[in-house]
């Protein structure tokens, strides 16, 4: 097939685990060999050997999560963020900003824009982008509204009066970082599941009278508190098991994942405002999603055994 030396490409593969390099390493390196043959290299270019490096690296990250577990943990990071996006930027991303220091006389009453609509704006973005199928661009935008993110977050650090609080940049970084576990294909389920959520949001927001120009941690302290994103992430859960025990798995996996996230909020919720609590709370989770993965693939490798076939498939 070729006289190259394949020496220096499987080790460059090493960057990949084991488990992948005996499932594709061969085909992956009778490509890049026959590319190098065109051209007539003799080892791998730098640019290779990053690209290797680089893409063995998330290999082996996400390598503990099954494909289809990331893929709807996306889906319901996206959806959600999209909601939280624009709870924020229509209810907070105009606001006064009250300056304790100043008498009253002192103080701007006109509504101000908040840096954190930097991020509303990507969000948006992003979900258009999802929903228009432009998956790679779509996880560009994620990825730099995670970036916007960190720097809202920096910048309210330095200014505290142009907002917004630290614990709504935090979740939308890290929803947007959980977007980009995999490309998000499922467009309906997204855009399902976005609508009921800011349906919900929308609903409760009436209800507990934030209106549109209230302070950013208004939607925190009235609604989004502990007892509300730990009540709906405990009801997701439940509907999710009642969808497993029903045996609609495509169902379950939707709705699992909308509950991974609302848990993460409802720990985010927490560790900004009792950080011991919270740190129980994410040690309590790991210690259950751990077991939930170790079941799923000691499943699936029964599976496999007792159907080898349909495994293969």
């Amino acid at each position: 097939m070729t006289t190259i030396d394949d020496t220096p490409w499987r080790r460059a593969l090493r960057a990949y685990p084991l488990s992948w390099r005996e499932r594709h390493g061969e085909a992956m390196l009778g490509t890049l060999l026959d590319e190098a043959e065109a051209q007539g290299r003799e080892e791998p270019s730098r640019g290779e050997r990053i690209a290797l490096m680089r893409s063995g690296l998330v290999v082996r990250v996400l390598g503990w999560m099954p494909p289809v577990t990331r893929e709807a943990l996306a889906t319901a990071s996206a959806a959600t963020g999209l909601a939280l996006a624009v709870m924020f930027g229509v209810f907070s991303g105009f606001s006064t900003r009250m300056d304790g220091r100043l008498p009253a006389e002192g103080q701007n009453p006109d509504l101000q824009a908040s840096p954190g609509l930097i991020v509303a704006g990507l969000w948006a973005i992003a979900f258009v982008l999802i929903l228009c199928g432009a998956a790679r661009a779509a996880r560009i935008a994620l990825a730099a509204t995670a970036t916007a993110g960190v720097a809202v977050f920096i910048y309210a650090q330095l200014d505290p009066l142009a907002g917004p609080r630290a614990i709504t940049t935090v979740t939308l970084t890290v929803v947007a970082l959980l977007g980009l576990l995999a490309p998000v294909r499922a467009r309906v389920a997204a855009a399902v599941t976005a609508a009921v959520t800011t349906g919900i949001l929308v609903a409760f927001h009436l209800f507990f009278e934030v209106g549109v120009g209230e302070p950013s941690e208004a939607i925190w302290l009235r609604v989004l508190t502990e007892e509300f994103t730990g009540f709906l992430a405990a009801a997701l859960w439940g509907l999710a098991l009642l969808a497993a025990v029903a045996r609609a798995r495509a169902v379950a996996r939707r709705i699992g994942g909308a509950a991974v996230i609302w848990t993460i909020v409802w720990l985010i919720r927490f560790m900004m405002w009792d950080l011991a609590t919270a740190t129980l709370g994410v040690a309590a989770v790991i210690a259950v999603a751990s077991v939930g993965v170790a079941i799923f693939r000691a499943g699936a490798r029964r599976g496999r055994e007792v159907h080898p076939r349909e495994g293969a498939a």
